[in-house]
């Protein structure tokens, strides 16, 4: 199942239910940044546990004897269980955000020793790390790798989770990076979006060999998957890297580079070729992108892709929706956290509904736009994906946040 909208509201329905979906598929195809968009566009957070960096059980569960003191006076010890860093964060979130779902993300899950793959899965049977209980609202997702050198899980553990079995889409990849991406890797993407994920032909490929953890770089297992050469992948996470590198090169370097032939092994070459295939691997998509950069650098022509905005949605707006009067609207909004209201609005100027009421209440209660919300209201403004009426309602409010508001949306008026 690819990464996509599907896919996120699949997942968001097993979350209601109080399922565990486990994202399983191969290395750096964007695991990780799909579960950060998916708390983001749910109003929440995410809290993503690297299982693979774990080196024993007790890394997970935190269990530590102490000494105390017993009725009689004597000293003793006993048995205490510390949640790692992580899930502590996350319980202490979730309490205080009652009405949110934050998501306990634990990445790798079966890219690590049997001992803490068992910690995990206990996590998610019992809910409960010792004697500290994961909070009501606090909602799981795992993630692990289904090929490679990994730990696998019996039919008991499988039952315990949603299994969707994913792989990338290059319209996501575009959608989450919106115009950080090259607009030479845009064009390939959606000219052959089906080169989002490839392995290399037999070539030397550099790599650093850190460990897999979605965030970094593909494990040293991963490339000997293939063989028995170190193969680059073209990967989500491999072409952002290549985009960012793509992005601060010099236009006539790479002219040079372009015109500089090599040899590897018996295969003739250009330096541009064996640079981006250090990032992405001697793939199709390589070869593809190449043309498109060479033909681009001979016309100097390119151009940007407009693309899909995520809006979060946070759990309180139905009931927001729903209110049967502004009484009724300003009670609701009186209970909201400013995070909340927030978000609440950003959801409202969006929806291509009739939200004027809604916008009205929540501007007069608000005295900020969360940081990250202002970011995603510039970025809604510049693709011109907000709903004009709503804006107009909200700009035409008696409000000290319009005021504080206006200079930067009035940039895009």
């Amino acid at each position: 199942m690819k990464f996509n909208d599907t896919l996120t509201t699949l997942i968001k329905q097993s979350l209601e239910v109080g399922a565990t979906p486990a994202l399983m598929g191969e290395p750096g195809i964007g695991k990780s940044s799909f579960v950060e968009a998916l708390a983001y566009s749910m109003g929440t957070q995410a809290f993503t546990l690297p299982c693979n960096q774990l080196a024993d059980k007790a890394d997970l569960t935190g269990a530590r004897l102490v000494s105390y003191t017993k009725g009689d006076g004597s000293q003793s010890y006993k048995q205490v269980f510390y949640p790692h860093q992580v899930i502590q964060e996350c319980i202490d979130y979730a309490e205080q955000n009652p009405r949110e779902w934050p998501i306990l993300f634990l990445d790798e899950i079966n890219r690590t020793t049997s001992d803490v793959t068992s910690g995990a899965l206990t996590l998610v049977t019992l809910r409960r790390m010792g004697y500290v209980e994961l909070p009501k609202n606090v909602r799981i997702v795992v993630a692990g790798n289904d090929k490679g050198n990994v730990t696998s899980l019996d039919e008991a553990s499988l039952s315990r989770f949603a299994i969707f079995h994913v792989e990338p889409d290059a319209a996501t990849l575009m959608s989450v990076l919106g115009d950080n991406l090259n607009p030479w890797v845009t064009t390939v993407l959606t000219q052959y979006p089906g080169l989002i994920f490839q392995k290399s032909t037999p070539a030397a490929i550099v790599a650093d060999g850190q460990d897999d953890d979605d965030n970094g770089n593909v494990t040293m297992a991963d490339l000997f998957d293939g063989g028995e050469e170190m193969n680059q992948l073209t990967t989500p996470r491999t072409i952002d890297n290549l985009s960012k590198w793509l992005n601060v090169a010099d236009p006539q370097q790479m002219a040079q580079y372009l015109a500089t032939p090599i040899k590897i092994g018996d295969r003739e070459t250009s330096l541009l070729n064996e640079t981006i295939e250090a990032y992405v691997g001697d793939t199709m998509f390589t070869t593809q992108l190449v043309a498109v950069i060479a033909q681009d650098l001979a016309s100097s022509a390119g151009g940007v892709q407009q693309n899909r905005v995520n809006v979060p949605k946070p759990n309180c707006y139905k009931s927001l929706k729903t209110a049967a009067d502004i009484t009724h609207m300003s009670r609701i909004i009186a209970t909201l956290t400013d995070k909340e209201k927030s978000g609440s609005l950003l959801y409202a100027l969006w929806e291509g509904t009739d939200n004027a009421r809604l916008v009205e209440q929540l501007a007069q209660a608000m005295t900020q736009i969360e940081p990250g919300h202002t970011r995603t209201l510039v970025e809604m403004l510049t693709n011109q994906q907000i709903d004009h009426q709503n804006l107009e309602t909200f700009m035409e409010t008696d409000a000290p946040i319009v005021n504080q508001v206006k200079p930067v949306i009035s940039a895009f008026l």
